[in-house]
């Protein structure tokens, strides 16, 4: 064998190398269940589907479980268009973890706590401003705390604090649901967004 087709070999065996070193660390890695904790995920043990349920989105279409049949993953946050602190905060980090991932396979969802107030047209305006893909999802409010109850998320009356803002205390947690229409884990504050998309490209590699 001549050198200079050694040579060529010995190259082209280093490119290969190369190439497939950051072609693997680039692929996402399926997390146990202890590293998807310190990430701040909560997978659960055994699945169950969700009942039946009949809420609207912000086109105003009907929303109900089989819709969350049409994705992989799907987020569902309980909150509300004017509450101060925490769903803003959350909004933002859902809108951070959608710029990471590149994927068509999950949907995120914001349902309201506070439909008396949150008018389709409300939600909508909210929802979509953090991104155009998100979807609000409004109802009669025994629906909504119907779901919410199912999904382990309660919430209190409203009522005022000091600056007259409407307060709903809630549960702060973000919900996947899975293409089935069953509760596989939840995130909970506090909420890393680089953390957050670690689990979840583990969860979309495991599906």
């Amino acid at each position: 064998m001549s050198k200079n087709l050694l040579t060529i070999i010995l190259f082209s065996v280093v490119i290969f190398l190369s190439v497939y070193s950051v072609w693997r660390i680039s692929q996402p890695r399926v997390l146990s269940a202890e590293e998807m904790k310190v990430n701040g995920y909560y997978g659960y043990g055994s699945f169950q589907e969700l009942r039946d349920f009949n809420l609207v989105d912000h086109n105003g279409t009907v929303f109900t479980k089989e819709n969350l049949k049409e994705h992989s993953l799907n987020f569902l946050y309980f909150g509300y268009s004017s509450c101060p602190t925490e769903c803003p905060v959350m909004m933002s980090v859902m809108r951070q973890v959608y710029e990471k991932i590149e994927t068509d396979n999950i949907s995120y969802y914001l349902i309201s706590f506070d439909p008396e107030v949150d008018t389709i047209e409300r939600l909508k305006s909210y929802v979509t401003a953090f991104n155009p893909d998100f979807i609000g999802i409004s109802g009669d409010i025994p629906e909504v705390v119907k779901l919410g109850y199912q999904l382990g998320v309660e919430k209190l009356t409203p009522m005022e604090n000091h600056m007259n803002q409407r307060i709903i205390t809630h549960t702060n947690h973000l919900i996947v649901v899975n293409a089935k229409a069953e509760v596989i884990g939840i995130f909970k504050a506090p909420f890393d967004s680089s953390s957050m998309s670690l689990v979840i490209k583990s969860l979309l590699a495991s599906q």
